[in-house]
């Protein structure tokens, strides 16, 4: 008897497949959060939803479809709208969960 390989399967959305076949950003069409780490010490949020956590250790943002935790020393949140925000200090792990 011949053994039948298993095919793996990416199953995508509507909203994927469309923004592939118009090659637009995925950010734009699945509100994706885009995240922009300069060195160690600077971070910038585009496309969150919103702030869980906030001390000088560890902050939690929620997006879309993922929450994102930046641990460190010495965090802050420099300045944030309803769109982005910068995060300064020593920057030690990101995590999406």
């Amino acid at each position: 008897m011949g053994r039948k390989k298993r095919v793996k399967t990416t199953e995508k959305s509507a909203r994927e497949l469309l923004s592939d076949s118009l090659k637009l950003p995925r950010d734009m069409m699945l509100g994706a959060c885009i995240v922009t780490v300069i060195g160690s010490d600077q971070m910038l949020v585009e496309n969150y939803r919103g702030i869980l956590e906030y001390t000088d250790c560890c902050i939690m943002l929620q997006g879309k479809t993922c929450r994102i935790r930046v641990r460190g020393q010495c965090l802050k949140i420099s300045y944030y709208t309803n769109e982005d925000m910068k995060i300064e200090g020593k920057i030690a792990d990101i995590s999406y969960l």
